[in-house]
């Protein structure tokens, strides 16, 4: 027995009752009935102790509106029979407690504690049955997205940096952002375990915000939202994109050429045009300022294959644009018997493709007569042609590449050269009727070749480049040397090579 009341009473308390950690303790009523002259002990029904502690709950999410910066909280409601309230908690408050004996199941936090544009807020949920049992709190808090974002205005890109959701596991985060006065668009998504991401070349004289969106893991309909950003303004000059390289070509210099194209859209401070010949890293051979768009490659034989790239700069110094590669057309020959074999690599400087080669032909005695080219055909888009091989001593080719708005590119010159024995004669006469001595043979140059002639003492009389003029038998002061034997070197250009000759020759009166 805890205790004897009087039978006027109507409550009890127990006090110091020591609820034993069973709980398994009873309450009922004993007392005394009068009927007649007997008396009867009556007893209650028995009543249970209710300590039990109603079931718990746990929010499903916290997310805050990135337009109002109201921070919403929400969980699945609590089924517990005895259950009476919620008890909602924020521990940015020098007082937790956010409000107490709250009955529905979503609460938004109009005033928090910090702006959720600075910090990540921190919040959890308790309920209590009609004896104000309450389950324990601070065991699944929940934390809200903090998002910052910052802008760089050289690259007009915005990183964003977030921290993670706390109180689950996210699936994944989805960016939106808000351009101008438009209204906010997904763009993009990335991992769950992903807290960064980059916009990159945003439009210039612009306004940016955004928000992210996460999942929990497995729950698709349980989400959490971010603070909005600040709004961000990216820069005033755009930086470079899409510029090109618009031809490669072999120039009438026989060097190669590179004209490239500017994006109009693009404010440059430069252009580096950067080339790669195997086995070696890429080198910086030019940079294009200003209105320079065409550069001549001195340092590059023709005959090589050479790959370009751009790296643009924009008005702060930054590489911001990198272009595809683009080279130069090589074209080589391979005599048989009866006909020449032409191969050339594909020029691939062209988005839209080649539209066509066409095979171009010249011939004469030497290289040098060579010149009037002539449309020989077009393979097409093959890269390889077999040419009849013809009567002249020298023939020499050259391809061009079409493309669909006839922009041109053209490949080094390579030329057959029929070789020979080179002839010359050995005496010279000053009063004869063999006054010239010069050299003969198929497809030597005289203007490419030089001579130098000594006497028999060692001293040079006359010396020559271009010796397309035959030498009549005077030195250098234009006066005729004396009879006698002279000595001579000579180098004769013979197609691809130089032959050096060495001979004598006898002046006679």
């Amino acid at each position: 027995m805890v205790s004897g009341i009087p039978s006027s009473n109507k409550t009890y308390t127990h006090v110091n009752a020591n609820v034993p950690t069973t709980k398994a303790w009873e309450y009922f009523i004993v007392y005394q009935k009068l009927c007649g002259i007997d008396t009867i002990l009556c007893y209650s029904d028995t009543l249970p102790i209710d300590d039990q502690k109603p079931d718990s709950t746990i929010l499903d999410s916290v997310s805050v509106d990135p337009i109002t910066d109201e921070i919403y909280l929400g969980w699945t409601s609590n089924k517990t029979p005895d259950f009476s309230s919620y008890y909602l908690y924020n521990y940015d408050r020098t007082d937790p407690r956010l409000i107490e004996n709250f009955r529905d199941t979503i609460y938004i936090d109009k005033n928090p504690p910090f702006s959720p544009k600075s910090r990540s807020l921190s919040y959890d949920i308790t309920s209590s049955d009609s004896c104000d049992n309450r389950r324990d709190y601070g065991k699944y808090k929940h934390q809200t997205i903090y998002l910052n974002a910052s802008i760089d205005t050289c690259l007009n890109s915005i990183t964003l940096n977030w921290t993670a959701y706390v109180g689950w596991q996210a699936s994944v985060y989805y960016i939106y952002r808000k351009t101008n006065s438009g209204s906010f668009v997904l763009i993009d998504s990335v991992s769950g375990s992903t807290l960064v991401y980059t916009d990159k070349n945003r439009p210039i004289n612009s306004t940016f915000e955004y928000f992210v969106r996460t999942q929990k893991v497995g729950y698709p309909k349980i989400t959490s939202t971010s603070n909005g950003t600040f709004i961000l303004k990216s820069g005033s000059s755009a930086n470079p994109t899409l510029t090109e390289i618009e031809l490669v070509t072999n120039n009438n210099n026989d060097k190669i050429e590179i004209s490239i194209k500017k994006n109009p859209l693009s404010y440059y401070q430069s252009i580096n045009l950067m080339k790669i010949q195997a086995p070696f890293s890429p080198v910086l051979i030019h940079t294009y300022v200003g209105s320079d768009i065409i550069f001549e490659d001195l340092s590059s034989l023709n005959t090589n294959r050479n790959e370009y790239f751009l790296l643009s700069k924009n008005v702060c110094g930054i590489i911001t644009d990198t272009s595809v590669k683009s080279g130069n057309m090589v074209l080589s020959l391979l005599p048989n018997t009866n006909d020449i074999s032409l191969s050339w690599n594909s020029y691939f400087t062209w988005n839209a493709g080649i539209k066509e080669y066409i095979i171009y032909r010249a011939t004469g005695n030497n290289i040098s007569e060579a010149t009037n080219y002539l449309a020989l055909g077009s393979p097409q888009n093959d890269t390889s042609l077999l040419d009849p091989k013809i009567s002249e001593s020298t023939v020499c080719y050259q391809v061009a590449a079409y493309s669909n708005n006839n922009i041109v590119s053209r490949s080094n010159k390579a030329c057959y050269v029929k070789t020979g024995k080179i002839y010359y004669p050995n005496a010279l006469t000053q009063s004869g009727a063999n006054k010239q001595f010069t050299f003969i043979g198929e497809g030597i140059d005289l203007a490419k070749s030089t001579i130098e002639i000594y006497n028999r003492w060692g001293q040079l009389e006359y010396n020559k480049e271009n010796i397309s003029e035959p030498w009549d038998g005077r030195n250098n002061s234009k006066d005729l040397v004396p009879v006698g034997v002279y000595f001579f070197i000579a180098h004769i250009n013979q197609g691809q090579q130089t032959i050096e000759i060495h001979g004598n020759i006898t002046v006679l009166n």
